[in-house]
Order: C-alpha cells, then sequence, then structure tokens
C-alpha cells in the first residue's frame, strides 16, 4: 500500500501550473501537457507522500499502475493490467540492471530512498527505450550525476523515518558540493531495516494452523546503498559520471524449500549478511540476498553542429548476484553483467519539425547456477535505431516517430540461438481546445520479441512455488494500441481522462496449466491474441482559496478489462477497479489530508487463479512545516489503514499468504540545507 504523507498536494498543483514538470524521459523531455498518453510524476511533496520501499509500493494506486508486490522486499510496477517484460523500468533513463524481469521475487535495483523524480508514462513508450517498454515507462531520477551547481557551493538533504507496522527504520542522506567553478560532487547514502510486517489476525490458512497471528512470516527487509559521483558542467556542454553500491537482503512470505533435501553445493563465502533474521524465520524460509555494483557516465554538447541543438550520450554498465537461500542453504545463485548505452542528437527546428534520432545498445550476459535454477545461462544483445519528430501548427501538436530493433538470444549450452527484428511506429494529434482544454489521439504498433526466460525457462522455482516451462519456438508479439485523452490543465477544477485500447497479435503470457511437478506448479509460456481495454479517470477541485487555507478535493479510478481472444477467457492477474478520494487542507505552516483508497473485487480471473474480494483503507497525515512556506525542515506524522482492513493485491503471486499491512503509523522529518 503506498505511504501516504500529506504535504503540498495543493501547493504542488500550483507550482505545476505556473512551471509544468518535465518528464525527462518523454519525446523532447515533453511535459505532461504535450503528451496524449496517460502520464504520472512524482516529486517533491507528492513523492514523500506515496514514497514506500519498493518502485512499485511507491507507485501502487496512482493511476493505471498495480504493484506486483512479492512481499515488501520485491515490487514491480504493472501498467494496465502488464508487468515483467513489457514494463521498461529505468534509473536516469537507462536499465535497472537487475532480475527483475526473470521473476516477480527478484527485487528492482531502483532505490526509492534516493529518488527524486519519479515518472511514469503509460501506454507504449517503445520508440526511445525498446519494445520492452510496450506498456509503459517507468524512470527513477536522482542526484548520483549532478546536473547543477550549488547556490552556495553546498546543498544537502537528511531525511529519517520510522513505521510501526514493521518497526522499520529508514535514513537517507547525501551532499552535493561545488569544488571549483564547474565541479560538483555528489555524495550519497540509505538505509531501510523492517522486521516481518503486521496484519489483522492470521495471514494464510497455513499461518492459523502454525499459530502465527498478527504478522506475515518472513516478510522483512534489509536495504542499504550509495553512490559518488561528479560532474562538469560548462557552458558548451557536460560531463558526468557515478559509482554506485546496492545491498539487499529479504524474506520471500509463504517461501519454503523441500524438507529434508540435501544440497551438495557450499554457501558462498560472500554472503555474509550477520544474520538475525535467519533464525527468526527457520531453516526452511526462503531469503534473497542481492548486491550489484554500478558505474554510470554521461555527457552532452550544446550546438555541436550547427544543425544539432544538442548530442548526448549516456552508458551504464552494473555487476549484479543474487543469491536465493534456502535455510542455511544456498539454493540458486543469479548473475547478470550487464551494459546499455544511448547517443541523442536533438536536431533545431527543420521546416516546422523538431525532433531526436539516435541508437541504442545494450548486452545483458546472465546465467543461474544451483540445483533450482530453472533457466540455462544466456547472452541477449539489442541494437537499434529510433526517431520521434513533433510538429506544432495553430492549436495542432502532432507526434510521429519510428523504431528500428535487433535482438539476439544466445542459449549456448542449448545450442540454441534465437534472432529477432522488430518495427515499431506510432502517430499522435493532440488539438487544444483553448489555453484550459485538450484533446488527443494516439495510434501506434509496436514489435516485440520474447526474452530469455519466455524462450528457454525449464525447471523449479521455488521461491514462487513454480515449475516454469519456456517455449523458444515463441515469435514476436505484436501490439496494436489506440488511445483518446482529455485534459483540463489550468483552473480551480483540473484533472484528465484516458480511454485506451490494445490488440496484442501472439501475446505471450504464463499459463498457470493446472498440474503439478516435483510438487509445484506448472507454468508454462504460450501464445494467444489478446485484446486489453481500459480507462483512467483523475481530477482536482480547489474549492477554496483564502488567507493561509487553500482546500480541496481529490481522486481517481482505473479499470482495465483484458482476455485470451482464442478462449474468451479472462487474463490471469489483472488488477481490478481501484480508486482514491481524498480531501487536503493546506495553510502556512501545516498540511493536511484525509483519504479513502481501496479497490473493488476481482472475480474475473485466469484459469487456475482465485478471485479477491474488494477492500476500503482510510489513511490520514499531517506535516508540519517550522518555517512558514518552507520546505528546508519538515515533520511528518501518517496513518495507514487506520480501520486495520484487511485487503488482497490481486496482481500479486502472494495474494493467498501476505495480504496488505495492517494498521500502522509513520513519523519522520527531512531536512534541506
Amino acid at each position: 500500500m503506498a505511504a501516504l504523507m500529506l504535504g503540498g498536494q495543493v501547493k504542488a498543483q500550483q507550482a505545476e501550473q505556473l512551471q509544468p514538470l518535465i518528464i525527462t524521459v518523454a519525446p523532447l523531455q515533453s511535459t505532461q501537457e504535450e503528451l496524449v498518453e496517460g502520464s504520472t510524476v512524482l516529486t517533491g511533496d507528492r513523492l514523500e507522500r506515496y514514497r514506500g520501499l519498493t518502485i512499485g509500493e511507491t507507485l501502487d494506486r496512482t493511476p493505471g499502475v498495480a504493484n506486483s508486490s512479492f512481499g515488501p522486499g520485491a515490487g514491480r510496477p504493472v501498467i494496465r493490467g502488464q508487468g515483467g517484460n513489457r514494463v521498461r523500468v529505468l534509473q536516469n533513463g537507462l536499465d535497472t540492471f537487475d532480475a527483475s524481469v526473470t521473476s516477480p521475487d527478484h527485487a528492482v535495483v531502483a532505490p526509492m530512498g534516493s529518488a527524486e523524480q519519479v515518472e511514469v508514462l503509460r501506454g507504449p513508450a517503445s520508440l526511445l527505450y525498446g519494445s520492452s517498454a510496450v506498456a509503459g515507462v517507468v524512470n527513477v531520477k536522482d542526484g548520483r550525476i549532478p546536473d547543477s551547481v550549488p547556490k552556495d557551493s553546498l546543498d544537502g538533504t537528511a531525511r529519517l523515518d520510522f513505521s510501526t507496522g514493521s518497526s522499520n527504520l529508514a535514513g537517507f542522506g547525501s551532499v552535493d558540493m561545488a569544488a571549483g567553478r564547474n565541479v560538483v560532487l555528489h555524495l550519497e547514502g540509505f538505509t531501510t531495516d523492517a522486521n516481518d510486517y503486521r496484519v489483522n489476525g492470521f495471514s494464510s490458512d497455513e499461518a492459523r494452523e502454525e499459530g502465527i497471528k498478527g504478522r506475515v512470516e518472513n516478510s522483512f527487509v534489509d536495504t542499504r546503498g550509495g553512490s559518488i559521483g561528479a560532474s562538469y558542467l560548462g557552458e558548451r556542454g557536460y560531463a558526468g559520471m557515478a559509482i554506485s553500491g546496492y545491498s539487499s537482503l529479504y524474506g520471500i512470505p509463504g517461501g519454503h524449500s523441500h524438507a529434508g533435501e540435501d544440497h551438495d553445493h557450499e554457501e558462498e563465502e560472500d554472503h555474509d549478511h550477520d544474520d538475525e533474521h535467519e533464525h527468526e524465520h527457520g531453516e526452511e524460509s526462503i531469503r534473497i540476498d542481492m548486491q550489484q555494483t554500478r558505474y554510470d557516465v554521461k555527457f552532452g554538447l550544446y550546438e555541436p553542429l550547427p544543425f544539432l541543438e544538442e548530442a548526448s550520450a549516456r552508458f551504464g554498465y552494473a555487476d549484479y548476484r543474487h543469491i536465493e537461500l534456502e535455510g542455511d542453504e544456498v539454493g540458486t545463485i543469479f548473475e547478470n553483467r550487464s551494459w546499455e548505452g544511448r547517443v541523442e542528437l536533438t536536431h533545431k527546428p527543420l521546416a516546422g519539425f523538431k525532433g531526436v534520432f539516435g541508437l541504442q545498445s545494450s548486452r545483458r550476459d546472465a546465467i543461474a547456477t544451483g540445483e533450482e535454477a530453472f533457466i540455462p545461462g544466456t547472452v541477449t544483445d539489442n541494437h537499434a535505431l529510433f526517431l520521434v519528430e513533433r510538429f506544432e501548427t495553430g492549436p495542432w501538436l502532432f507526434t510521429l516517430g519510428g523504431r528500428l530493433e535487433h535482438q539476439t538470444v544466445e542459449a549456448d549450452t542449448l545450442g540454441q540461438n534465437r534472432d529477432f527484428t522488430g518495427k515499431s511506429a506510432s502517430a499522435g494529434a493532440t488539438y487544444r481546445l483553448s489555453p484550459t482544454y485538450s484533446v488527443g489521439l494516439s495510434l501506434s504498433r509496436t514489435e516485440r520479441a520474447p526474452n530469455a526466460e519466455e524462450l528457454f525457462s525449464d525447471g523449479a522455482h521455488l521461491a514462487t512455488q513454480s515449475y516454469e516451462i519456456g517455449n523458444s519456438d515463441l515469435g514476436k508479439e505484436t501490439a496494436w494500441h489506440a488511445e483518446l485523452s482529455f485534459r483540463k490543465q489550468r483552473g480551480d477544477v483540473t484533472g484528465a481522462v484516458n480511454l485506451f485500447a490494445t490488440r496484442y497479435n501472439d501475446y505471450i503470457f504464463r499459463d498457470f496449466t493446472g498440474n503439478e511437478r516435483d510438487g509445484l506448479q506448472e507454468v508454462r509460456y504460450g501464445q494467444e491474441d489478446a485484446t486489453f481495454r481500459g480507462a483512467e479517470i483523475e481530477a482536482t477541485w480547489v474549492f477554496l482559496r483564502g488567507t493561509g487555507l487553500t482546500l480541496s478535493l481529490d481522486g481517481a479510478v482505473d479499470y482495465v478489462w483484458a482476455e485470451n481472444e482464442a478462449t474468451g477467457q479472462a487474463l490471469p492477474l489483472i488488477p481490478p477497479l481501484g480508486y482514491t478520494a481524498g480531501i487536503n487542507a493546506y495553510t502556512r505552516h501545516v498540511d493536511y489530508r484525509l483519504e479513502l483508497e481501496g479497490a473493488a473485487s476481482q472475480g474475473r480471473t485466469g484459469t487456475n487463479e482465485d478471485s479477491t474480494g474488494g477492500y476500503a483503507f482510510l489513511n490520514a497525515g499531517l506535516s508540519f512545516r517550522p518555517i512558514a512556506d518552507s520546505d528546508s525542515f519538515t515533520l511528518f506524522v501518517q496513518g495507514r489503514n487506520l480501520t486495520d482492513a484487511e485487503g488482497r493485491n490481486h496482481v500479486s503471486l502472494l495474494k493467498d499468504v501476505a495480504p496488505f499491512r495492517g494498521r500502522e503509523l509513520r513519523v519522520g522529518g527531512q531536512v534541506k540545507f
């Protein structure tokens, strides 16, 4: 469940009206007003209000987004009912270089403690970021590579908070320091230490049988990390680099190894967490011990050639490794050595067109070892050319784009090699009815190649309690997407309506067959035509503007409907109708919010999938600024699920054993200097 912090909903809205937020991963770094597709930007007070342990939790219940939530330690965004390889999660515009697309129990390496802005593009964003962005893009922007010079030679942020539901203590600190006229140094660190989280009653039938009441066993999270970076910011260009480290140890609720099974391999020496959690949760509990070291560089030139406005390049490399621990034994080891590079050239207006073109290349060298390694070692290479152009005339704004992409997936141990070439194109038009209202339509065709997991999986995966079977004969899937939007951007009432439909030819999906292998549920990858349709509606009404007091109401509703066209059966793990409704009061010193957050029941289920009931959570929050109208020092109190209601996340594979958190109080503060 998303964290709630009152604080500045109305203030943020007023600021956005004066200076629209830039979405850095949108074509030509567009504002939300310039996009037809639905979008969300969390920054400032609004980001603090929703910040959670994972990127999935942070974005949960923002319009059109759900959380795969494989326990508190792993949560990936699900956009419009689609997750995994169809949602591209980025960190500062490049891949997160983790194993989260391999399985929902693998965490996304995008630490929320250091996030400064989180951007969501709903709908196809594949032209700039690849066919794996067919459902949307999520970008986490942080300050590890500085992009501005501190005003007073030294800027910093410190944040500390505590949550009662899991005795979670989290902290973050960062410093930017000017070192000479054009050089800026950056240093940051973060930590999170959360125990098993609290629920009302028994979390599952198994917990009832074992007498474990009031908590979800093996749901702890212990995360830490940091980075050091530097930038040169000149008049003609810029250059920067950063080195980052990330470590996380977390439990898998309901995950158990086979009792009495022998393991021939030894524990790895670098699994060196102290581990009080190991004894607390017993020898058969499954835990994941994850580490990543990452290197990033970026540089750019302003007007390098007469026809170019800017030339920029980014490159990232990461060495990722995680160990799945079955009690005291090492079960499976996943390792990724990955890199990605991008070059973007933004040209000056030409015959009324302004655009960006470039190339992108990446490699993912992944290997899993151990008795339960369900995927062989694979190397995935991806190379692409892309172009996006914008043309504006009178009240009309047109966008055109295309992408040509080639992907190779090699599995040497199987002697198999698959090559795919994908072609994608899109067109959009926005008509400004007035300075306040606009309507837009976008159409796109996107081809996505299957990834290594969909092609070559074959084996038991105990963390998900499944036996996964890939299909090496899978072909490309093709998505035809249409989206209609209506927006009101200014005034006391603002909001947006987005209607969308996507038709897939040869949609790739995980089929829960209902069979068992080695005591695990069998999951097979297959292809069928599929259809997705849905809507997102959000609005804010500022109904009182007084001296020292502003009052507003806001709300959002989202819904997605999806089915297998061959059988007429609903697709699995599709989120139900979700909603939020809140009332806000903003004063010079204190912000208040009362919110109702919930979802309807989901009885339209896929084959061998359980239904879930609806839920409604009452949340409240207060933030206090000792210095009026300044966010330099903020104290906050949040109450989540105040009625201690039970709710199950339909999108989660662990919904039967890990419900949402029960009643929880969060207190904390933030200082900026």
